[in-house]
């Protein structure tokens, strides 16, 4: 496999970002703005997996808490569909945990889809727990914070402390 280089993410980069978002189902898709925002204001929590080859083969895309400095969160995460299986998604959280650990953070948060099999199973190996603190409900067997985006938006909330 050609090696990837783990790095925080340019302004530019934001177009490249949506384009692969479009290929992340079950994944939501953000409006372009969004992409832009985090490639600007957030690159020290946000990073792309570039290829030897160019192009970008999966992105991760983050902020530290504004209100609680010792949390971060991950907001998007994306391989392209051809470099699944190759490690990819580890090595931008692992960066991602690097980074935040850095700034001092003790715990990261995420949500995802009760529906995302994949990133549900993911986050697990990776060592997130399932967040029960908040009324839950199941979901073809996977607990979901009811209600969580929004009337019917139920979603795994998941944690992992750094300390």
């Amino acid at each position: 496999m050609e090696s990837l280089k783990i790095r925080n993410t340019l302004e530019e980069d934001f177009v490249e970002i949506a384009e692969l978002a479009e290929n992340c189902s079950p994944m939501e898709t953000e409006r372009n703005s969004i992409y832009h925002i985090f490639t600007k204001f957030f690159k020290s929590t946000s990073l792309v997996a570039e290829l030897p080859s160019g192009g970008i083969g999966g992105f991760i895309l983050g902020f530290i808490s504004q209100e609680n400095p010792e949390e971060a969160y991950i907001h998007l995460l994306c391989v392209d569909p051809k470099m699944r299986g190759k490690h990819v998604g580890r090595k931008l959280v692992e960066k991602f945990i690097d980074e935040v650990t850095l700034r001092e953070c003790k715990k990261i948060c995420l949500i995802t889809k009760p529906i995302n099999w994949n990133s549900i199973s993911f986050y697990k190996k990776l060592g997130f727990l399932e967040d029960k603190s908040q009324e839950t409900i199941n979901i073809l067997g996977v607990n979901a914070v009811k209600n969580y985006n929004g009337m019917g938006q139920h979603m795994v909330v998941f944690y992992k402390s750094i300390e």
